[in-house]
C-alpha cells in the first residue's frame, strides 16, 4: 500500500502531471528476460505457426539443423518463418508446447534441452541462447527425432571439446576446423551485442596468433556434457590471465564424426 501511494504522489508532484500533459508510461522491458521465456516463446511460434513470435525468439542469423535417417537439413529464418506462414490449420488437437528438460545458463549465455512429439515421434532440441541488448534469443538449434539412448554419443561430445582445447594450446588452424562444421558460425557478445564470424575467419585468426603466441595457456575449470543419438550440447570454461571464459556449443554428429554446429563464447563465469 505505501508503494502504491508512493507512485501516485510522484505521479501528482511530476511537472507533467501539474500541467495536465499525460504522463509517459515505462517502456517495455526486455522480450524474453529469461532464456526460458526465449524458449517458450519458440514453441508457442511453431504451436500456433507464428512467424512474428519465431521472430522474437531468434536471433535473426541462427540457423536450425535437423538429422534425421543420417541426413542433415540446415534451416535458415526466412526459409522456417515462410514455411509457419503457409503452414495449414491443423486438422487434430493442438501440438502441447515442448518440455523444457535442461537449462544450464550463465549471466549472458544458455543451453537449453527440450523434448516434444511430432507426428507421433519422440523429438530432442539442443537449444543455444545469448542475452543480448533487447534480451534472450536463440542463437541455434540442433533436433534429432526419436534419437537413440547411446553413452558413445557423450564420449563423441567430449572428444571435440578436448580437440578444441588442444586446438587453442597450439592455435592450430587446422585442428580447429576439425572440430566445426562448415557453415558453423563462432559467436560471442560485446556490451549487448550479437558479434558473429565464419569458421574461415576463425582458421585465419588461429595463424595471426601464432605468429605472436606460441598457444593459448589456459586451466579448465568445469565442463558439461549432454547427448542423446546424433545431437548434443556442451560447456566448458577456463581460467586464463585476461579472466574466466565459458563456451556452450551444439554438438552434430556428421559422416566425419563430431562437431560443433554453433559456438558461443564469452568472458564470464558458468
Amino acid at each position: 500500500m505505501r508503494l502504491i501511494r508512493t507512485v501516485l504522489m510522484a505521479a501528482a508532484l511530476s511537472p507533467a502531471a501539474a500541467h495536465g500533459a499525460p504522463v509517459a508510461a515505462p517502456g517495455p522491458g526486455p522480450a524474453n528476460p529469461t532464456p526460458a521465456d526465449a524458449v517458450r516463446l519458440y514453441g508457442e511460434a511453431i504451436a500456433q505457426r507464428d512467424p512474428v513470435k519465431l521472430g522474437r525468439a531468434f536471433q535473426p542469423s541462427a540457423i536450425a539443423y535437423e538429422i534425421d535417417g543420417g541426413t542433415v537439413t540446415a534451416t535458415y529464418q526466412a526459409q522456417w518463418k515462410a514455411r509457419l506462414a503457409q503452414a495449414p490449420e491443423p486438422s487434430g488437437p493442438s501440438t502441447p508446447p515442448p518440455t523444457i528438460e535442461r537449462i544450464d545458463a550463465g549471466e549472458t549465455t544458455a543451453l537449453a534441452r527440450l523434448r516434444s512429439v511430432r507426428d507421433g515421434r519422440p523429438l530432442v532440441d539442443y537449444v543455444l541462447l545469448a542475452r543480448l541488448a533487447g534480451g534472450w534469443r536463440i542463437v541455434g538449434t540442433l533436433r534429432q527425432p526419436d534419437p537413440a539412448e547411446d553413452p558413445a554419443s557423450a564420449a563423441g561430445v567430449a572428444g571435440v571439446v578436448d580437440d578444441k582445447f588442444e586446438a587453442d594450446r597450439r592455435w592450430d588452424e587446422a585442428g580447429l576446423g576439425e572440430t566445426l562444421d562448415p557453415r558453423a558460425l563462432v559467436m560471442s557478445v560485446e556490451d549487448g551485442e550479437f558479434v558473429a564470424a565464419s569458421v574461415a575467419e576463425w582458421r585465419a585468426r588461429y595463424v595471426d596468433r601464432r605468429k605472436t603466441s606460441p598457444g593459448a595457456r589456459f586451466e579448465v575449470t568445469s565442463r558439461l556434457v549432454d547427448a542423446q543419438g546424433d545431437v548434443g550440447m556442451a560447456r566448458w570454461s577456463f581460467r586464463t590471465e585476461s579472466g574466466e571464459w565459458t563456451d556452450r556449443a551444439l554438438m552434430l554428429r556428421t559422416a566425419s564424426g563430431w562437431r560443433m554446429a554453433a559456438l558461443l563464447f564469452v568472458r564470464e563465469a558458468p
